[in-house]
């Protein structure tokens, strides 16, 4: 009996063992899963923040266009400054209501 009672610890240390070894690696993964889901988290971020530069530098330049088409003319380029500062001025009036 005590054979017997013997073997089934050695097979429940083994298993035990196995058990532990397999916990370990998926630990592992995980954390490694954690890592990647951080970096691209990260990346995603990054390219979002990119976005709105460029998004920016594309109002700036179609500003920057406007104003130039209307460069050969002198009166024209200042009703089109006009029209932007009366637009401004506007949007300031209705942010202060």
């Amino acid at each position: 009996m005590s054979a017997n009672f013997e073997q089934r610890l050695i097979d429940l240390d083994a298993k035990m063992r196995l058990i532990k070894q397999r916990y370990s690696i998926v630990v592992m993964q995980r954390n490694e899963a954690l890592d990647k889901l951080a970096k691209a988290q990260s990346d995603l971020i990054d390219a979002r923040n990119r976005i709105q530069e460029l998004s920016n530098q594309v109002d700036y330049l179609r500003m920057a266009s406007a104003i130039e088409a209307a460069n050969g003319n002198l009166e024209q380029s200042r009703k089109f400054l006009s029209e932007l500062v009366w637009e401004i001025d506007k949007c300031i009036s209705q942010l202060s209501e």
